[in-house]
């Protein structure tokens, strides 16, 4: 401006910083201004003398803002370590995912990728990652968070290994499973009593295992929801019957 002494500010409800009549003022415009899309500010001068007043008006135009979705929370396994990620951007270019320090496969910058947690990672139990958007035109960076909570792989022993004689062949089994919900004994052509799926059962071996003098069994967890399935073995020698 100029002849005039001074300048106001009007037409917005929102604030003026540090006032109205500061020529360089910073306007923060109301959320129903920035809901509605746009508000008309007015600039006019003040210490007129014998002149009118002059003025002048801008529209100062709001545009949505981006937002980012990393989608919803997942669990997975510590033996089975691999999150598939589904992101998505509205109104900015893409994203770029961060906050673990796995790797990303193909990259962090594909909204659909796979992330490999680190041995730490998995070890803490948990990792949160973050998609931030990218490509925001005059907007601000948006963000959103996934938490990938890790379980423990499961964990099976089938006992030590065991001898029985030709003569006296069963065998009691002691298996032990932990973080899945079961097990299942396989690898012997004999006859597991009362079932394979007692941990505790007891195996009879066939005749042709008990003429071989060896048999090997195999203890497998089920129920290992997303974690691989664990196996362990236990051998069983079948010593020849005294004479």
């Amino acid at each position: 401006y100029s002849i005039a002494s001074g300048i106001v500010w009007s037409g917005g409800a929102g604030t003026y910083a540090p006032n109205n009549t500061t020529v360089n003022a910073v306007y923060t415009p109301t959320a129903a201004e920035i809901a509605a899309g746009s508000v008309t500010l007015t600039l006019t001068t003040t210490g007129n003398g014998s002149c009118a007043a002059a003025g002048d008006a801008m529209t100062i135009t709001f545009t949505d803002a981006p937002t980012a979705n990393a989608g919803p929370d997942q669990t997975i396994c510590g033996n089975n370590a691999s999150v598939l990620l589904s992101g998505s951007v509205v109104i900015a270019t893409g994203g770029i995912w961060s906050g673990g320090n796995g790797s990303y496969v193909p990259n962090n910058t594909s909204l659909n990728t796979t992330y490999f947690p680190t041995a730490a990672e998995i070890a803490a139990g948990s990792v949160t990652l973050t998609l931030t958007t990218v490509g925001n035109g005059n907007s601000n960076p948006v963000t959103d968070q996934i938490l990938v909570t890790i379980s423990p792989a499961p964990v099976v022993n089938a006992g030590p290994n065991l001898t029985v004689c030709a003569n006296q062949p069963m065998a009691q089994l002691a298996g032990v499973v932990n973080h899945a919900t079961g097990g299942i004994w396989s690898g012997g052509s004999g006859a597991f009593d009362p079932s394979t799926t007692n941990l505790n059962a007891t195996y009879t071996p066939t005749l042709g295992e008990i003429a071989s003098g060896m048999v090997t069994l195999t203890l497998t967890s089920t129920g290992n929801g997303t974690c691989n399935a664990v196996s362990d073995q236990i051998a069983l020698a079948i010593a020849p019957a005294p004479l």
